[in-house]
């Protein structure tokens, strides 16, 4: 505890009166030392802080002459704690002027008696800036064991960031090289962090730069790992004037943090890939076996009903999502349940509980590089169901523009062609009817019916009807739209019956395929709906 004029007020040894009280909480500011002296002017041997003693050898009894009239004035400009006055030596008592000076100044005023020296009180003031100092040293040592502990801790970086706000009484927050954000021991810092501009420019490896803004003493330290490279910024604050904030405690988070983040990047890599293969296990029914490990990796398991949430999008933004699920440092997790979460194949994959499923989905969104899928409500051992939901509903989503969207919310939800990405059907079509891309029936010959020039085939440029030709595709396209009739699919191509018998077997063969299968036919018709091979545009998309 420092040293106050309360305090030696408060020893009863030191018989010390006080006779001007000050300012509000004047008496109660810690003093950094003593210092006598009887000259008009002490102030250019102080240097504010200090407490001052004397007798008044110098002093006139009655009104100030020119040499004291501004004698308080001057103390108050430099910060002294108090005036301490030996009566019985020169004056009988405190002169009447000095009393009024220090009342307008609301400067501390006490008189010390005659059988008291001023080596007495300076011994005791000597005492109490030792025992602060030393008070000090180990409460720095405490906080220092503190940060310590944080290093041993699953997450180190989070740790120290929460550890070091709570130990300084007031925030903290960890910048990445660029200077965004990436820990913070409050989900919204008092300051903008954009607002310290050149104060994230450092010109000196491991410099630390002070700053005060919007009534906070700042510290800024810069973050390098032992080879020499920028690992990002430590940015501390505390409401107060500048000095206030504990730097040597900053200064040691710092120093932790450089050695933390170095060695943790392989902690956090193998954490990651333990926590993708239990989502997995998860999301393939098997929650039961997961759950002893779910305390250690999310800090538990939500309840139900659950949804899941596939967040798809760029990998910085999906790192982003991945802090905000975060459970080891203050963000939402601490204010909802747990969320079990983990990347899957380029994907961020979470499970959290339905009650929940909005404000996470309203926090994710922010972030307009993502697009969600959410699954419609389940239980623990429904997971593979909701998560084939989840997976539709962002392939959609990611079709249709939209940033996210939950199972079955939108309409023609069911459609093959909303759910997967126009580019990939593309070439699935165009592979799927390669063999036959070049083949093309000569009309020249053969029985044909009356439509032979209304069906858009190809003709010879004299408008004859030799060299006429049908593509493959385009034969193929209108026997999936005639439904494998070969009398109407004669009627629309102007054919006969025989020749479509005839072209159909040679398509067939060309792509190895059964035309009477089921499953066949459905492949082949959104080939044809995609593909960019065929000439008639009457058949393109099958309308």
């Amino acid at each position: 505890m420092p040293i106050t004029l309360n305090t030696l007020l408060e020893q009863r040894s030191l018989k010390l009166s006080l006779v001007v009280e000050g300012a509000a909480g004047a008496i109660d500011t810690p003093i950094s030392w003593v210092h006598s002296s009887e000259s008009a002017d002490p102030t250019p041997y102080l240097e504010g802080g200090e407490l001052l003693l004397l007798t008044g050898l110098l002093m006139p009894e009655t009104e100030p002459d020119e040499r004291f009239r501004r004698y308080v004035a001057r103390l108050a400009d430099i910060g002294i704690r108090g005036i301490g006055f030996g009566v019985g030596v020169h004056h009988a008592d405190i002169p009447e002027w000095l009393v009024r000076q220090c009342e307008m100044s609301d400067m501390p005023l006490f008189s010390v008696p005659l059988e008291i020296s001023f080596i007495a009180i300076t011994k005791a003031i000597s005492r109490g800036v030792a025992d602060s100092k030393q008070q000090g040293f180990a409460r720095l040592y405490r906080n220092q064991q503190q940060l310590m502990r944080s290093v041993h801790t699953l997450d180190p970086v989070s740790t120290i960031i929460s550890r070091t706000a709570e130990l300084i009484g007031g925030w903290a927050a960890l910048l990445n090289p660029a200077g965004a954000v990436v820990e913070s021991s409050h989900r919204f810092l008092p300051i903008e962090i954009s607002a310290l501009g050149d104060t994230l420019t450092f010109s000196t490896l491991g410099e630390a730069k002070f700053v005060a803004m919007r009534g906070y003493d700042i510290a800024v330290f810069h973050i390098v790992s032992p080879a020499g490279q920028t690992l990002g910024y430590l940015v501390a604050g505390y409401r107060g004037e500048k000095g206030t904030l504990d730097h040597p405690l900053v200064a040691q988070a710092a120093a932790l943090l450089s050695l933390a983040i170095s060695s943790s990047a392989d902690a956090n890599r193998a954490l990651g890939r333990l926590r993708s293969a239990m989502v997995r296990q998860c999301l393939e029914g098997g929650a039961e076996m997961v759950r002893p490990y779910a305390s250690d990796l999310w800090d538990g398991m939500p309840a139900e009903p659950l949804a899941v949430l596939r967040v798809t999008g760029e990998q910085e933004a999906l790192e982003a999502a991945q802090r905000l699920f975060e459970p080891f440092r203050k963000s939402l997790a601490k204010n909802m349940n747990p969320a079990v979460f983990g990347m899957i194949e380029g994907d961020f994959w979470a499970v959290v509980s339905q009650s929940n499923a909005g404000e996470w989905m309203a926090s994710l969104l922010r972030d307009s590089r993502v697009v969600i899928g959410q699954s419609s409500g389940c239980i623990w051992r429904d997971l593979p169901r909701a998560r084939h939901e989840a997976y539709q509903a962002a392939s959609e989503a990611m079709t249709s523009g939209e940033q996210s969207l939950r199972y079955g919310q939108s309409e023609g939800g069911g459609s093959l062609e909303n759910m997967v990405e126009p580019s990939k059907m593309r070439a699935f079509a165009d592979l799927k009817l390669a063999p036959i891309s070049a083949l093309e029936f000569n009309l020249s010959v053969g029985p044909h019916g009356e439509n032979t020039r209304s069906s858009g085939r190809k003709t010879s440029a004299d408008g004859s009807g030799a060299g006429m030709t049908l593509h493959a595709v385009d034969v193929l396209r209108t026997w999936l739209r005639c439904r494998g009739r070969a009398e109407e699919v004669a009627r629309t191509l102007g054919l006969h019956r025989h020749t479509v018998t005839k072209y159909m077997a040679r398509i067939s063969k060309a792509l190895s395929v059964d035309l009477a299968d089921p499953q066949t036919v459905a492949e082949l018709w959104y080939a044809c709906r995609f593909t960019r091979f065929g000439g008639t545009a009457s058949g393109r998309g099958g309308k």
